[in-house]
C-alpha cells in the first residue's frame, strides 16, 4: 500500500493536512526533520504513518503517561501494533518489556525521556531495531521552551546508540529562539526545517476587563453552547468553580494533576462523551487533549505566557469551525501573576537552606548519600522546618533539573494520619482490647511522634504487620475517626529521593544557584511578555500571538477585542431594547442582568449611567434597578 491507502485504512483520511506528506517523504527518505505544527495539526501521523513503511520499530519520546497510553490504545484500534514502557506497580517487570520491545514485531514503541537517564536501559535498547526516533513536545529540551524538562536534555545520547537512524522532533509551539535551542541540543543542524503557520482563523481571541469574572463566566457559558475549557491556575480555584458553575445549572467537572490516574481518566471521558459539558481544569489538563468540538475556552487568570496561552486557546475549534476564547481579566492579575510564579523561585538562601535541612532531615551525612534511595515525607518535612509546601516542591525540582537529585513519586497511596486524643485517651481506648484499638496500639508504638503531628503511613505495610486485609483495616480506621481518636485521609503524598552526588554543600549547590538565577530571568521575559501582550489594546490579538513567534501579518483578524480590529463593545442583538424589557419586568441587580443577557462588561454601564441621570431608572436597597420612566 502507499501512504494514502494507508492513511484512508487506517486514519479514514483521504487527504494529508499542510505539511505532512512532505514531513513524511522526508523521513522516509532518511533524514532528519524538525517540525512546528500547530496544535490539531496532525503532528502524531508525522511519525505513526511511516512506522507502516519503515523496516524496524519507531521509537517515540513522549512526555506523558497518560498521552503515551491513549496513543498506544488508539493505534491498537487502527490494527497496528503499539506499546509503552509502563511503571505502574502491576506491569511487567521493565526486564521482560525491554524483551517484548526488541522481539515483539512492534511498529511504534513509546517511552518517558526519563528513561533514559538509566544508561543500561539505553545500552539495551540498541539490541532492537530501530528505524527511526520521534521526540513529541521536542520544545522540553529548551530552557527557554514553556515547559522545560531536564530528562529531555539526555536524549542528545540517542544520536551517539543510534548514529544511522533518522530522528524527528515535533512540537506545536517554538519561538525562534527555541528552534534554534532544540537545532543544537539535539544536533539537528541539518534537518529539514518545516514551519506551518501559527494562524487559528476560526478562532476569535476576546479579551474582557471586568471586576466581577464569576458572573462574566456564567454569561459567557449561557450564551455560547456546546463542549469548554475553562482555566484556572490553582487546584482550590477549579473545584471551587466547578461547585459555583454546577449551581447555575450546568454540567462541570474539574481535573488537575493532584487527582490520582483513575480518576483523571474517567473525569477526561465523561467530558469527551458529552456527559460533561464544562471542565474546569488547571495546565495539567492539556497535551493529547483530543476533542475535536470544543467551541470554548475562557481563562480565569492570566496564563504563563504566550506559548500556554497559543497552545491552551488552540484546544477550541480543531474541527475547523468557529470558535471563540476569553481571557478574563481584571487589575490586580498582573500582580497576581508576579508573586505566583517569581516568588516560587527559590533564591540562594532558599536553596541552602533547603538543601541543609533536606539533607539532616534524610539522616545524609557530609560526603555521603550518593545513590541511595530516600523516602521523604514532604508534609512532615514542611511542618517540622515551617516551610512552604509549594516553594518546596519547587525548589527539589530544580535540584532534580540540575542533577542533584533523581526524584520519584510513590505509586502507592498512603494514610495521612493524626492522633487528636490526648496520651491518657490514647492509652483507655487502647486497653478496650478491640481491633481499632489493636491498630492504634501498633501505631503509637511504631510512630510515637503521631501524638505531636501527623504522618504518612503505607497500607501494605500497616496490613502485613497487623495480619488483616486492606479493607478491614481501613474499617479500624474509620471507627478511630468517628470516636475523636485519629483524623486520616487517603492520598499520594511520598517522594522517593536518590541524590547524584555526594553531600557537599558549596560546591554541589552553586550550579543549583546560578540555575535558578537564570529560570528567573526567562520566566520574567515571559510574564512580561503576557502582560504586554494584554494590556495592548491596539494591536490585533492574532498578530500578537504571531509576532511572538516569529511570524509577520500584515492584515488584521477582524475579530478580536483590538482596536485594530475595528472592534465595538460586544452585545446581544436589540441589547438596549432587553436591558429595558428586563428592568420594566422586575428589579434586577447587575449579576442577575449579567446572567439573563450577553455583552461585554463595559457595555452595561454607560445605559445605567444615563438612565439614572435622566430618571429613567432608580436602584433600591438590594442594589437592583428598576425602570420608572413611561
Amino acid at each position: 500500500m502507499d501512504k494514502l491507502q494507508l492513511l484512508e485504512k487506517h486514519w479514514g483520511h483521504s487527504e494529508f493536512r499542510p505539511f505532512q506528506e512532505q514531513i513524511i517523504n522526508t523521513v522516509l527518505e532518511g533524514e532528519d526533520v524538525l517540525a512546528i505544527l500547530p496544535t490539531g495539526g496532525g503532528k502524531s501521523l508525522c511519525y505513526q504513518l511511516p512506522a507502516l513503511l519503515l523496516e524496524g520499530t519507531v521509537l517515540v519520546i513522549s512526555p506523558l503517561i497518560a498521552l503515551m497510553e491513549d496513543q498506544v490504545k488508539q493505534l491498537e484500534k487502527r490494527g497496528i501494533k503499539a506499546m509503552y514502557f509502563e511503571s505502574h506497580p502491576k506491569s511487567l517487570p521493565l526486564q521482560q518489556q525491554i524483551d517484548n520491545c526488541i522481539h515483539g514485531n512492534y511498529q511504534l514503541v513509546f517511552s518517558a525521556p526519563e528513561r533514559f537517564l538509566n544508561p543500561s536501559f539505553m545500552e539495551q535498547l540498541t539490541r532492537a531495531k530501530i528505524g527511526l526516533i520521534a521526540i513529541d513536545e521536542a520544545h522540553c529540551i529548551s530552557e527557554w521552551g514553556h515547559d522545560f524538562r531536564p530528562s529531555y536534555r539526555k536524549l542528545d545520547a540517542l544520536r551517539t546508540h543510534f548514529p544511522q537512524v533518522p530522528l524527528i522532533a515535533l512540537t506545536a509551539s517554538a519561538t525562534p529562539a527555541v528552534i534554534k535551542n532544540m537545532r543544537t541540543l539535539l544536533h539537528l543542524e541539518k534537518a529539514r526545517c518545516f514551519v506551518d503557520s501559527f494562524e487559528r482563523s476560526n478562532i476569535a481571541y476576546k479579551i474582557w476587563n471586568t471586576e466581577d469574572k464569576f458572573n462574566s463566566l456564567i454569561q459567557l457559558l449561557n450564551y455560547h453552547k456546546g463542549s469548554s475549557i475553562v482555566y484556572c491556575n490553582t487546584r482550590k480555584q477549579t473545584e471551587h468553580l466547578a461547585e459555583l458553575i454546577n449551581q447555575s445549572g450546568h454540567s462541570a467537572d474539574f481535573f488537575h494533576g493532584g487527582l490520582l490516574a483513575e480518576e483523571k481518566k474517567q473525569k477526561l471521558a465523561s467530558w469527551q462523551k458529552g456527559s460533561i459539558t464544562h471542565m474546569i481544569a488547571t495546565t495539567a489538563f492539556g497535551m493529547g487533549i483530543d476533542k475535536a468540538d470544543v467551541r470554548l475556552v475562557i481563562h480565569t487568570q492570566l496564563p504563563h505566557s504566550i506559548e500556554n496561552f497559543y497552545q491552551e486557546t488552540g484546544r477550541a475549534g480543531r474541527d475547523k469551525k468557529p470558535a471563540s476564547t476569553y481571557l478574563l481579566v481584571h487589575s490586580g492579575d498582573a500582580r497576581t501573576l508576579k508573586s505566583q510564579f517569581l516568588d516560587r523561585i527559590p533564591s540562594k538562601n532558599d536553596i541552602q537552606e533547603n538543601y541543609k535541612d533536606l539533607c539532616n532531615f534524610l539522616q545524609i551525612a557530609y560526603g555521603e548519600g550518593k545513590d541511595e534511595l530516600y523516602s521523604l515525607d514532604l508534609n512532615r518535612f514542611c511542618q517540622r522546618y515551617k516551610k512552604s509546601l509549594s516553594k518546596t516542591e519547587h525548589t527539589l525540582r530544580l535540584f532534580e533539573q540540575v542533577g542533584l537529585f533523581h526524584l520519584a513519586d510513590s505509586r502507592e497511596k498512603q494514610f495521612h494520619v493524626r492522633v487528636t486524643a490526648s496520651s491518657n485517651e490514647s492509652t483507655l481506648y487502647m486497653s478496650k482490647g478491640t481491633a481499632s484499638g489493636q491498630l492504634l496500639e501498633y501505631l503509637i508504638r511504631q510512630n510515637p511522634h503521631l501524638l505531636t503531628e501527623s504522618s504518612f503511613l503505607s497500607p501494605k505495610k500497616l496490613c502485613k504487620a497487623l495480619h488483616c486485609s486492606q479493607e478491614r483495616l481501613k474499617e479500624a480506621f474509620e471507627t478511630l475517626r468517628q470516636q475523636g481518636i485519629v483524623e486520616f485521609s487517603l492520598h499520594e503524598s511520598n517522594i522517593y529521593v536518590t541524590p547524584l552526588t555526594p553531600r557537599e554543600d558549596q560546591y554541589t549547590l552553586r550550579p543549583a544557584i546560578e540555575w535558578a538565577e537564570k529560570i528567573y530571568r526567562i520566566k520574567k521575559k515571559k510574564i512580561q511578555s503576557i502582560i504586554r501582550f494584554v494590556e495592548d489594546q491596539d494591536q490585533c490579538k492574532r498578530n500578537g500571538i504571531l509576532t511572538y513567534f516569529g511570524e509577520k501579518k500584515k492584515d488584521v483578524c477582524g475579530q478580536c477585542s483590538a482596536r485594530s480590529c475595528k472592534h465595538t463593545l460586544e452585545v446581544e442583538n436589540d441589547f438596549e431594547n432587553k436591558i429595558q424589557t428586563l428592568l420594566k419586568s422586575a428589579p434586577h441587580s447587575l449579576q442577575e442582568i449579567k446572567q439573563k443577557l450577553y455583552f461585554e462588561p463595559q457595555a452595561l454601564r454607560p445605559y445605567l449611567s444615563q438612565w439614572l441621570e435622566f430618571e429613567y431608572i432608580k436602584e433600591n436597597e438590594s442594589q437592583q434597578y428598576y425602570w420608572i420612566h413611561e
